[in-house]
């Protein structure tokens, strides 16, 4: 036994990048060459391996696929179950096709590993296969002759993140702001406004930073107060009002202008989240 290709899959939307309930499939054609020489896909983990069974060397098996078989390539369907994957991935909201991986277009990590690059966005190829198809994936026998280990890594969609602080309790804000507990995003400061049922409210955003959805994200930012205990400016009191500000799901993106800007400034992709004290 020999293992013709490892995948690693990795997503930044999912938890230490492990894309998980991603599938690999292969197509019609694939599947009649891996029944008919004894191939089988397997998962591990975030990796699939293509193993061969052939008493021989596995440059020698490709060898007789490629030369005496004419067969040039293995090529495969990626599968995502979410129905929200073109939400939360690096892709234009309106994506509808199939990305496109091929071997012959990939980029040197270590000895014997490489990335794969999208090859093309085309949209053209949309609705051509199976339901839950969001990449085809070609590996070219000739690559993999000399390569064995590729890696494919997805971005999550980074969007800016805007708080809507209402109040609704005996909580007054005197002077807010929202605290990065990292130390690397910097709010805008809160401004007053008033909702149209009449209640306080306050607004922040995160400005130039945009930040990546995340499926299980890790509390970050905090709302604290700061209080004047005289007209001097000397003494106050600061204090954590609310200790994890929520993160936005995949469902609250929003079309906008950025905020702080003028209303040429291109559009943005932004989240939105209503926060209640």
């Amino acid at each position: 036994m020999f293992t013709l290709f490892s995948l690693l899959l990795e997503h930044g939307y999912f938890a230490d990048k492990k894309w998980i309930n991603a599938q690999l499939q292969a197509t019609s054609t694939t599947q009649f060459w891996l029944n008919r020489y004894q191939m089988s896909l397997h998962k591990d983990g975030t990796t699939w391996r293509l193993y061969g069974y052939q008493n021989t060397a596995k440059a020698d098996f490709l060898r007789y696929l490629s030369h005496t078989q004419n067969i040039q390539t293995l090529e495969f369907l990626l599968l995502q179950p979410l129905d929200d994957f073109v939400t939360f991935t690096d892709l234009p909201m309106d994506w509808k096709g199939l990305l496109q991986f091929n071997t012959a277009n990939s980029m040197p990590v270590s000895e014997g590993a490489s990335v794969l690059q999208v090859d093309t966005l085309d949209k053209a190829t949309q609705g051509v296969f199976v339901d839950r198809a969001i990449a085809k994936i070609v590996f070219n026998i000739s690559d993999l002759m000399v390569t064995e280990h590729y890696q494919i890594t997805l971005s999550a969609r980074a969007t800016q993140w805007v708080y809507h602080l209402i109040q609704r309790g005996q909580t007054h804000l005197y002077q807010p702001q929202l605290v990065d507990k990292q130390n690397e995003v910097s709010f805008t400061t809160p401004s007053f406004y008033k909702t149209q049922e009449g209640e306080a409210a306050w607004l922040s955003n995160s400005g130039e930073f945009n930040l990546p959805l995340q499926q299980v994200p890790a509390p970050r930012f905090e709302l604290v107060d700061t209080q004047q205990l005289d007209s001097t400016g000397e003494h106050n009191i600061q204090r954590t009002v609310i200790s994890a500000l929520p993160a936005p799901r995949s469902d609250q993106l929003h079309l906008g202008t950025p905020l702080n800007s003028n209303s040429s400034s291109p559009l943005c992709v932004q989240s939105h989240m209503y926060v209640y004290f």
